[in-house]
């Protein structure tokens, strides 16, 4: 009998694609019959390995056969279905409007796109509810291709985040790195200045590290971070008190506190600009994806703070 810890990490679409395995001993067959993509029952696969602890099907020369832990549960999982399907009947499908949008984005996009983007959903009909993930080191690949996350937002142009050839990039806006540190006039930073200060380093997404520190690996040099933190303001607030400097977006200046004596210098010659790039799926797309995508299309065209991609 399975139990309520393993039964909580499946959803009904896992369940679905065990039970069209469990007949067709096919990927591909599964994928066409469910109207998904081959990476959406690839996801769901390892889902339900993971929470079952068996491989569960196995592949031989007459495709994907079950295994004996995967007969065991088949008549459980194909009741529990089926009662499913009879709860359902007599209503209408559920609007794909009233389902959440889950977005992985940085705390740029929570600072700059989301209060907008969340007055555009307030104002549809039905009201569209935002799911935000903070974006991690490790991009949220498997979760886009099948569907689980409706959208991605990165730092471009590519140098830092290798994308997965299924998956389609569109730069929002354009936007450089900033220089803040204590001081009395803004200034230009000579990169050795740059190498020999001290720094604290805001971690927008999971990270130890980003494209100012690939740069500088470039040239054969590196920074001292000497403090990390979750959130730009509160690296902001440790320039007040620290003898550092730290690397902002500059369309995120408006929008933050800016701690007295602190100044805004020009980063070192040769500083690489970056885009701010928005990830899908095409082979799950739908109108409210659609939707999501055009609106913060529009959002960033009409800010002024940012300055629109060729």
């Amino acid at each position: 009998m399975l139990s309520r810890n393993q039964l909580r990490k499946l959803d009904f679409q896992d369940i679905a694609v065990f039970l069209s395995l469990f007949e067709t001993h096919n990927a591909r067959k599964t994928a066409d019959r469910l109207s998904v993509s081959p990476p959406t029952v690839s996801y769901s696969l390892k889902r339900l390995r993971d929470s079952l602890g068996d491989e569960l099907f196995t592949r031989d020369s007459a495709g994907l056969m079950p295994t004996t832990r995967a007969l065991r549960i088949e008549p459980y999982l194909r009741s529990a279905m089926e009662s499913i399907n009879r709860s359902v009947e007599g209503f209408g499908e559920v609007d794909d409007r009233e389902v959440p949008l889950e977005l992985c984005v940085p705390e740029a996009f929570e600072l700059l796109l989301m209060p907008r983007l969340m007055a555009a959903a307030l104002g549809c009909s039905p009201r569209r509810i935002l799911h935000i993930e903070k974006l991690k080191e490790r991009l949220p690949t498997e979760e886009l291709l099948a569907g689980k996350v409706d959208l991605l937002c990165i730092p471009g142009p590519g140098v830092y985040f290798q994308l997965h050839p299924e998956l389609q990039r569109q730069p929002l806006f354009e936007d450089r790195f900033v220089c803040l540190a204590r001081g009395n006039v803004p200034r230009q930073l000579s990169l050795d200045e740059y190498c020999e200060g001290l720094h604290v380093y805001p971690s927008p997404w999971q990270s130890p590290r980003n494209m100012v520190d690939l740069w500088l690996e470039q040239l054969g040099c590196s920074r001292q971070i000497v403090a990390w933190a979750s959130t730009y303001q509160s690296c902001l607030n440790m320039l007040e008190e620290l003898p550092c400097m730290m690397m902002l977006p500059e369309s995120l200046l408006t929008t933050l506190r800016i701690p007295p004596g602190v100044q805004v210098h020009q980063p070192p010659l040769g500083c690489p600009n970056f885009t701010f790039d928005m990830v899908w799926a095409p082979s799950n797309d739908s109108p409210r994806r659609r939707w999501l995508r055009q609106q913060l299309l529009r959002i960033c065209g009409a800010d002024p703070r940012l300055s629109r991609t060729s």
